[in-house]
C-alpha cells in the first residue's frame, strides 16, 4: 500500500514543514544512514523517485539543495548521480542524464546559469585542485557518443 506524509495546510499563512532525519552519533559512534528507494519488480517498470518543489505566485520558486558533510580526519562526502543501466538481450538504451538550467519567459530576462567547478586544493606542495572531465560513451559495435561544447 501507499504511504503519504503531509504537513498541515495553511489557509491564511504558511503550511507546516516536514523533517525526516537521523539522530547524531554518540562520542564513539556514527550517525545513522538514510535510504529512500523504490522497490524492484520482475515484470514491468520499477517505481520512480521524484523530488519537486512547489510553484510560487507572488514570490520565488522553491529551491532543491543537496549538501554533503565535511570530513575532519577523512575525506569530505562524495556526490554521485548515476543513470540506470539497461541489461538483458531485449534491453533498451541506458538511462539518460540531463542537467538543464531554468528558462525565463520574461522579456529581456536571462535563463539560468549552469556552473561546474572542481574543488580547490590546499597546501604548498601537493594540494592540487580537482579536475573536470567530460567524456562521451564508448560504442560497442557502433560509434561512440559525441562531446559538444
Amino acid at each position: 500500500g501507499a504511504v503519504t506524509v503531509t504537513s498541515g495546510k495553511g489557509t491564511a499563512t504558511s503550511s507546516g514543514g516536514v523533517t525526516v532525519a537521523t539522530a547524531d552519533g554518540g562520542t564513539a559512534g556514527v550517525s545513522g544512514d538514510m535510504l529512500l528507494k523504490t522497490g524492484t519488480t520482475t515484470a514491468g517498470n520499477s517505481g520512480s523517485y521524484t523530488v519537486t518543489t512547489g510553484a510560487a505566485v507572488g514570490g520565488a520558486g522553491g529551491a532543491i539543495e543537496m549538501t554533503v558533510g565535511t570530513g575532519n580526519t577523512g575525506a569530505g562526502g562524495a556526490v554521485k548521480l548515476t543513470a540506470g543501466q539497461s541489461t538483458g538481450a531485449s534491453g533498451d538504451d541506458g538511462g539518460a542524464m540531463e542537467l538543464t538550467a531554468g528558462e525565463s519567459t520574461v522579456n529581456n530576462k536571462a535563463g539560468g546559469d549552469v556552473t561546474v567547478t572542481a574543488g580547490q586544493g590546499a597546501g604548498t606542495t601537493a594540494g592540487a585542485g580537482g579536475a573536470v572531465a567530460i567524456a562521451a560513451g564508448i560504442g560497442d559495435t557502433a560509434l561512440g557518443g559525441a562531446v559538444t561544447v
